[in-house]
C-alpha cells in the first residue's frame, strides 16, 4: 500500500467512515484519474481494506469500471490509524 492508496483510505473517511459512499465524491477530493481511482479501489478490495458495490451501468455516480460504492472494513480503519 502506498501514499495515494492511503489517501483514497482518507478520503473515504472523510466523508463516511462507517457506510457505503459514491466513489465520485471521494475523487471530487483526490483528484484522481477515474480509471485509476477504480483499479486503485479494486486492489485494496482484494487485500481487505475496503468493500465496494458495483452496477451493472456505467451512470454519473459511478466509475468507468462500474463502482457504485465503497465501505472502509475493519481492516482500512486499522490501516488509518497505524499511518497517523
Amino acid at each position: 500500500m502506498d501514499d495515494i492508496d492511503i489517501k483514497i483510505l482518507e478520503g473515504i473517511n472523510a466523508i463516511s467512515p462507517n457506510s457505503f459512499v459514491s466513489p465520485v465524491k471521494i475523487n471530487e477530493i483526490l483528484k484522481l484519474n477515474q480509471t485509476e481511482l477504480g483499479d486503485r479501489l479494486k486492489m485494496l478490495k482484494k487485500s481487505g481494506h475496503v468493500g465496494i458495490i458495483t452496477s451493472a451501468f456505467v451512470s454519473s455516480l459511478t466509475l468507468p469500471n462500474f463502482i457504485l460504492k465503497v465501505i472502509l472494513t475493519e481492516l482500512g480503519r486499522q490501516s488509518l490509524r497505524k499511518k497517523r
